[in-house]
């Protein structure tokens, strides 16, 4: 079957082809828009494991996430989907701080996007548009997921997501982890069936993105740093589509 690349892209397919996108993860900034007549009773509690000396909790994580200076990573994306035979493959690096977070394809296109709290910015080097989350709710509670894991936010991520965190397997360098985040809250339930992030302590190794149809999206991330702190001109360069 012929490999033919979809154009993925551009910002009307974000959602689909990054939705990194997560968290987290992604899963990163302040409570974006009201919660829906559907987002789930305030008693509805996640599912939390009972932290042991080999476990982390989800308090403990998010804690972590919130005092990082800022965040650094590659990244390799694998977008399965069903009609295609093969993986569409782009690779490239994920920027952190102030609230932003900036994905930036390297290979085989190169693109940026920009999200924050108002909204996401795209751009190729040749065109950029910006795109407002007001209006777009399934774009504004995945970009609202990744946000949140990043700044700490666990009662506004419980707010649109089930969370639960379990411990992973004995590695090097410290405790395993993965945590699923179940959509709670239309229109994002209708879409994304889930979202796995994996990691050791503060460093997110893999993110897996599960939509309801069956494709999905892997995200695998290397030479994290977790401790990265941006220069001024740095952010001018790395959070900007220009």
């Amino acid at each position: 079957m012929s490999r033919t690349r979809p154009d993925s892209s551009k910002p009307s397919k974000i959602a689909r082809a990054s939705l990194v996108v997560a968290l987290a993860v992604a899963a990163l900034l302040p409570t974006l828009a009201p919660r829906t007549s559907e987002a789930a009773p305030a008693a509805t509690k996640s599912a939390k494991t009972t932290p042991t000396p080999d476990t982390i909790s989800i308090d403990e994580l998010l804690r972590g996430f919130a005092k990082m200076p800022g965040l650094y990573a590659e990244f390799r994306q694998e977008s399965h989907m069903g009609l295609l035979a093969e993986p569409l493959v782009d690779e490239g690096t994920l920027h952190f701080a102030d609230g932003r977070l900036a994905r930036r394809i390297t290979a085989p296109t190169p693109s940026v996007v920009v999200m924050d709290e108002r909204g996401i910015e795209y751009g190729d080097g040749h065109t950029s548009e910006r795109i407002d989350l007001a209006g777009k709710p399934a774009l504004r509670q995945f970009v609202d997921a990744f946000t949140k894991i990043f700044a700490g936010d666990e009662p506004g991520l419980e707010a649109l997501y089930r969370v639960e965190i379990t411990a992973g397997p004995a590695v090097e360098g410290g405790r395993s982890w993965t945590m699923t985040l179940t959509p709670k809250v239309s229109p994002m339930k209708d879409i994304i069936a889930k979202v796995e992030v994996e990691g050791v302590e503060l460093a997110i190794a893999k993110m897996r993105v599960v939509e309801i149809g069956g494709d999905e999206t892997i995200n695998f991330f290397s030479k994290v740093d977790t401790k990265r702190k941006y220069s001024k001109a740095e952010k001018a360069a790395l959070f900007s589509v220009q």
